[in-house]
């Protein structure tokens, strides 16, 4: 088993947690082994090619899978989707070390477009606040 953490910058924890399914794929991938397991709960856009936020992370994940499928017809990976909401406590000890971690991301972190999409309707929003917060 092994272990890794590298910066995902600005993001959305959707976002990171697909860049994190595709480090955790991708050097999965390039072991000499017959099935993977992966527990996930954002099963649904990790294999999911269409424009999105994490687009690039799909794409990635896909195209190791593919060449781990075309290696052999015995290589097998399992999907398990695990709501956060189960409380299963592997899933909540991963999440907890995730969250708590911190790591400097330098002077211009890589930022995906829902971070920026979030960003701007939260600008759009107190601006509304503001401009309609006053009596004139």
């Amino acid at each position: 088993m092994s272990s890794s953490k590298v910066p995902a910058g600005r993001t959305t924890a959707l976002d990171a947690k697909l860049f994190a399914i595709r480090l955790g794929v991708t050097k999965a991938t390039s072991f000499d082994i017959k099935h993977i397991i992966l527990i996930t709960d954002s099963l649904r856009r990790a294999v999911h090619p269409a424009v999105h936020s994490g687009q690039a992370h799909s794409l990635a994940i896909i195209c190791a899978l593919r060449q781990f499928f075309a290696e052999s017809p015995d290589q097998l990976i399992d999907f398990w989707d695990c709501p956060s909401n189960a409380q299963w406590s592997l899933h909540h000890l991963v999440h907890d070390d995730v969250t708590k971690t911190r790591i400097s991301a330098g002077l211009h972190p890589a930022t995906s477009l829902d971070a920026l999409r979030s960003k701007s309707a939260a600008s759009c929003l107190d601006a509304w606040r503001t401009s309609f917060g006053r009596p004139s």
